[in-house]
């Protein structure tokens, strides 16, 4: 790890210089191992010969679903929408990633997703449970990732999955998805999936 001696201030004490010397240098070094996490990606990324499919929820069989709730809210939403698509006869698989350590314990009766968390990533913030490998690697109609915020682990599943339609939030210079749903005017879960069947319905009718 280097050190940056921090500018000296008038009554800095010598603990406070090397309690700032350390915040200053971790966020330097985390920042070196995303960017190191992003370049691998992409070479990961330039390999990958995916078969691409236009897909709504009446013609799509499988779904793979990509979240990262914050709250009771989030999560109802996310219920919805899985039961939304039981109800269309269409089969899914979710995994979920939460920025902690531990899944937090109000989200634990959520049996249909998959959590992982900040325990199943290595150095570099890539996702090593198996859970991972095997749904980047399910034959999945469409991916959903409806995770509001852009969690480098969530990144890494969505660009790396095998679906042949990719659906998620529009972001500035994102070019994983072959549709993305701008959801300024109202950031949430909640309109993003609500206009993710129109946008999906009306993108394929334009097709035929």
């Amino acid at each position: 790890m280097f050190f940056v001696r921090l500018p000296y201030k008038k009554n800095t004490t010598f603990a406070n210089c090397i309690f700032f010397d350390f915040i200053w240098n971790s966020v330097i070094f985390e920042n070196l191992r995303y960017k190191i996490s992003h370049g691998l990606l992409r070479k990961k990324v330039a390999k990958i010969k995916r078969q691409k499919m236009l897909f709504d929820f009446a013609s799509a069989k499988y779904v793979g679903v990509l979240c990262s709730p914050k709250n009771e809210i989030d999560a109802a939403n996310l219920k919805e929408f899985l039961s939304y698509l039981t109800q269309k006869g269409i089969k899914y698989s979710v995994v979920g990633y939460f920025d902690e350590k531990k899944i937090p314990e109000n989200f634990l009766y959520m049996k249909d997703i998959e959590f992982i968390t900040r325990e199943d990533l290595n150095f570099l913030f890539i996702p090593e449970n198996p859970i991972v490998k095997k749904f980047i690697d399910e034959p999945f109609d469409m991916l959903v990732n409806c995770s509001l915020v852009d969690y480098f682990p969530i990144n890494y599943v969505a660009h790396l999955s095998m679906a042949k339609c990719k659906v998620g939030i529009m972001r500035k210079d994102e070019t994983c998805y072959d549709l993305m749903i701008d959801i300024t005017k109202n950031p949430t879960t909640e309109y993003f999936l609500e206009n993710l069947e129109k946008y999906l319905s009306n993108l394929r009718q334009s097709q035929t």
